[in-house]
């Protein structure tokens, strides 16, 4: 199956994506979905990547010194499970729905001065320098995600 990332955040005059971010309930295969991701980056030409579970947020910049892998660098590392307290059982079916909804909201409220500040101090630099420029200016897309069956879709 291709790699799509989770969440994307684009500029709304183009159809550039200035973000991606690949929202993981568990930390197994983390390498593998980290090197996902910076293909991914690499491939679109995305300034900006994020990687992300319940406990950690890790921050990737494309330094576009070529166009493999090895241009992509981790510029950050974060605990977030005080800052996202996102609790997931592993009977839960529709955690991976849930967690995605949860981080395209946390980085909607990443729009403003109130959401930053909200942050713990180190977080908050990396957000101001590498998130808010792309939240504030582009249009944040969820991939559409299958809901879990026992959440109900109602249309009108």
């Amino acid at each position: 199956m291709p790699f799509g990332p989770d969440i994307v955040v684009s500029d709304p005059e183009s159809s550039d994506i200035v973000l991606v971010v690949e929202a993981k309930t568990s930390e197994r295969n983390l390498p593998t979905s980290e090197s996902q991701l910076k293909r991914y980056m690499v491939g679109m030409h995305c300034p900006v990547g994020i990687l992300v579970t319940p406990k950690r947020f890790r921050l990737y910049r494309d330094r576009y010194l070529g166009t493999s892998e090895d241009s992509i660098t981790q510029v950050a590392d974060f605990d977030t499970k005080h800052v996202l307290k996102f609790e997931i059982s592993e009977d839960d079916r529709g955690g991976e729905y849930q967690f995605v909804r949860l981080i395209q909201a946390w980085l909607e409220g990443l729009n403003s001065e109130a959401g930053l500040r909200q942050l713990p101090d180190d977080l908050r630099r990396a957000a101001q320098l590498y998130i808010f420029p792309a939240v504030s200016q582009g249009v944040v897309r969820a991939r559409p995600l299958r809901p879990p069956t026992n959440v109900r879709a109602y249309s009108t």
